[in-house]
C-alpha cells in the first residue's frame, strides 16, 4: 500500500474539512462523534497516503459528485460510507470489516434518522413519553 498519512492534529481537521463535503454534517457535528482520527488512520491503511492525497486535493478544488477520476470518486464513497455506517466497505477484491464497536455506535445513519445503534443504551427511562425533537437539516 505504501507510505500512510500521519494521522496528526492538521491532517484529521483536513480529513474532517473533506469529510464535511462527502456527508453533509458540519465540522462540529463529525468531531462530536469522537471517531475522525481513527476513521483517517482506516482511510490512510486502506488507501495509501499517496490515493488519499489526490483525493483530498480534488475536494479542495471541486464538490464530490464532480470528482473525474473514477477510482477517487470510488474512494470518497468509501470514506462516506465509512462515516455514516462506521464500516470500511472494502475496494475491489477487499473485505468490508467495522472499524470498532464505537464506530457503528458513532455512525451518522443513526443521527440522520434519530435513532438509536442496536445494542447500545437507550436514551433512559421514559424518554419514550417525549415527542421526538425536530431536526433542523
Amino acid at each position: 500500500m505504501g507510505a500512510l498519512v500521519p494521522v496528526g492534529e492538521r491532517e484529521v481537521e483536513r480529513f474532517v474539512g473533506l469529510s464535511v463535503k462527502l456527508t453533509g454534517f458540519d465540522e462540529g457535528e463529525l468531531g462530536a462523534a469522537g471517531v475522525a482520527a481513527e476513521y483517517l488512520w482506516v482511510v490512510s491503511q486502506q488507501l495509501g497516503a499517496e490515493r488519499y492525497g489526490r483525493l483530498a486535493d480534488a475536494l479542495d478544488r471541486v464538490e464530490p459528485q464532480e470528482l473525474a477520476d473514477e477510482g477517487l470518486r470510488e474512494a470518497a464513497r468509501a470514506v462516506a460510507h465509512l462515516w455514516y455506517l462506521g464500516v470500511w466497505p472494502g475496494l475491489g477484491a477487499e473485505q468490508a470489516f467495522v472499524v470498532s464497536a464505537r464506530s457503528f455506535a458513532q455512525g451518522l445513519v443513526w443521527r440522520t434518522i434519530d435513532g438509536q445503534a442496536p445494542g447500545t443504551p437507550g436514551p433512559g427511562p421514559g424518554s419514550w413519553a417525549r415527542p421526538p425533537q425536530a431536526v433542523d437539516r
